[in-house]
């Protein structure tokens, strides 16, 4: 595929680059894009603006290709000035609603989440938008196409294989980034078809977010973006009623009690939520639906004219595949940029990767489980602060922490040597549950997010053997960690090998978590 070509499909994910970001003071936080729509919807009903927030959105050129247009209906004309918005408010709106990437690895159109992820506006508000149609399969009606189709043969014999119907929901959120990604990887075997996630320059007021690794054409945030537009779409879809304003639903999902006060229906349970309503055959299949049409438009033919079916369906296999290993089967991990971890002190020591064991920890101090981001990262700065101010260790002593908040969070991480198991320290990871389980257990669904996501999810990426082994702390060395009633747990996960205890500790608060006398170190 020329170099041409993989220009143009790169500008399909709308991943332009430009050189100089403009500079805005609203924060590029999901509270920003809440408080601007509030103020739009506030002149829509008042008769000052005959647009919905997502038609407005895509009349300022959020996916305005003839694809989307195709499935969303023609993008609105927009009135030149918006007076009711301030200028750093139009400023705000400009800069979100096209996602880009620039060459100097800050991504833009994305804004930072409560719950400490980052999205991409352009996919969640191609979803919503098709949500709010009640499009899901929609048939790709003869009359709607030849007005794109430059051709005078009958549509069925010129293009035998367009697909009948086509996903609008996820056709605009997942499954042409999808495809378009991974023909890109696949023409150019040096660029990577996904991730990789970012830090901002700031929690509290975030205005620059910049990737910690070689940019794809399919970045953590986007595929956020695309879930959370996939998620809340079918929610709005689904509806017999008038929908909320989208103020409201963005509160909601992302700030409030989750979708019809679900506690489990918000932005936090993206990836277990969209694998109840997306089975892996049938992503596939809109995948390859997606690209048939991309194949099909005039704009967009020519650049996929050298892609033959065969080619098509194995870039489609391959993405849904390798993109349901990183983003379905293994947990979002909260990167140490967005706790506001401490730099590490001295040099850290390699792991030999793969690991054969894991070893499972609760903190008992903190006592009490976090619910949220802002809880959870605190406990986790609580925590390094203690490790490297008072143990006197080079950082937090865990591999990875669990919180109760939905995420893992990252401590040493996966090559680095942890201080998590005196004397095991090299041979395994260290994943500690925020709270003491000496008389209650974690969340059920924090104990799926280790015991099915992380542990299959390490093995799938080399990190851990096949056939590792999982040991509670106790077994290790003198200590009540990781609790009564979540070492009786992980008794049951697969792994899990007996193993003649130390000496029967004191069940002081000495002896049950990281602040343990000899139960970690370095």
């Amino acid at each position: 595929m020329g170099q041409t070509k993989l220009w143009f499909l790169a500008v399909l994910l709308g991943l332009c680059t430009w050189l100089e970001p403009g500079k805005g003071s609203l924060p590029f936080h999901m509270n920003s894009v809440i408080q601007v729509a509030e103020v739009l919807e506030s002149h829509h009903l008042d008769g000052h603006l005959n647009l919905t927030v997502t038609e407005l959105a895509r009349g300022l050129g959020c996916c305005d290709s003839e694809f989307y247009q195709l499935l969303l209906g023609e993008a609105p004309a927009v009135p030149p000035d918006l007076p009711f918005l301030s200028q750093e408010q139009r400023s705000f709106l400009m800069r979100i609603v096209k996602h880009k990437v620039q060459v100097s690895s800050t991504e833009q159109g994305v804004v930072l989440l409560p719950d400490g992820t980052t999205v991409a506006v352009s996919p969640l508000v191609a979803g919503i938008e098709a949500g709010l149609k009640g499009r899901r399969e929609m048939p790709l009606l003869p009359e709607a196409l030849e007005l794109l189709l430059v051709t005078t043969e009958p549509l069925n014999q010129t293009h035998p294989e367009l697909p009948l119907t086509i996903d609008a929901l996820y056709a605009v959120t997942i499954a042409k980034a999808l495809g378009v990604a991974f023909l890109l990887a696949q023409a150019n075997e040096s660029q990577v078809p996904m991730g990789p996630n970012g830090c901002w320059d700031s929690v509290s007021k975030p205005q620059n977010f910049t990737l910690l690794g070689r940019p794809s054409h399919l970045t953590d945030a986007f595929v956020n973006g695309a879930l959370d537009g996939v998620i809340l779409g079918a929610h709005l879809a689904g509806q017999g009623v008038p929908a909320a304003p989208l103020s409201t639903l963005l509160r909601e999902y992302y700030a409030g009690d989750g979708l019809a006060g679900d506690s489990q229906a918000r932005s936090n349970f993206r990836r277990q939520n969209f694998v109840q309503l997306t089975e892996a055959r049938q992503l596939e299949e809109q995948v390859v639906h997606s690209l048939q049409l991309l194949r099909a438009l005039p704009r967009t033919a020519p650049l996929l004219s050298g892609v033959g079916d065969e080619e098509l369906l194995a870039a489609a296999s391959r993405a849904v595949q390798e993109f349901t290993e990183a983003y379905l089967e293994c947990p979002a991990i909260i990167p140490r940029c967005m706790w506001g971890a401490r730099p590490y002190k001295g040099t850290p020591t390699q792991l030999k990767l793969p690991l054969s064991f894991v070893y499972i920890h609760h903190t008992s101090s903190p006592s009490q489980p976090c619910r949220t981001f802002p809880e959870c990262a605190a406990d986790m700065r609580a925590m390094q602060r203690f490790h490297q101010d008072d143990r006197g260790w080079d950082d937090i002593g865990y591999s990875f922490v669990v919180g109760s908040d939905g995420y893992m969070y990252q401590g040493r991480g996966w090559h680095w040597v942890g201080a998590h198991t005196r004397g095991y320290n090299s041979k395994g990871y260290g994943v500690s549950f925020i709270g003491d389980y000496m008389d209650t257990l974690p969340e059920a669904f924090a104990l799926t997010l280790v015991r099915d996501n992380f542990l299959p999810c390490a093995v799938k990426g080399a990190k851990i053997r096949a056939n590792y082994t999982v040991h509670g702390h106790r077994q290790m060395v003198h200590t009540a960690c990781p609790g009564n009633l979540l070492y009786r747990e992980i008794q049951t996960w697969q792994g899990f090998k007996v193993r003649p205890l130390p000496h029967a500790p004191q069940h002081s608060l000495s002896t049950r978590g990281h602040s343990a006398n000899g139960a970690v170190g370095e």
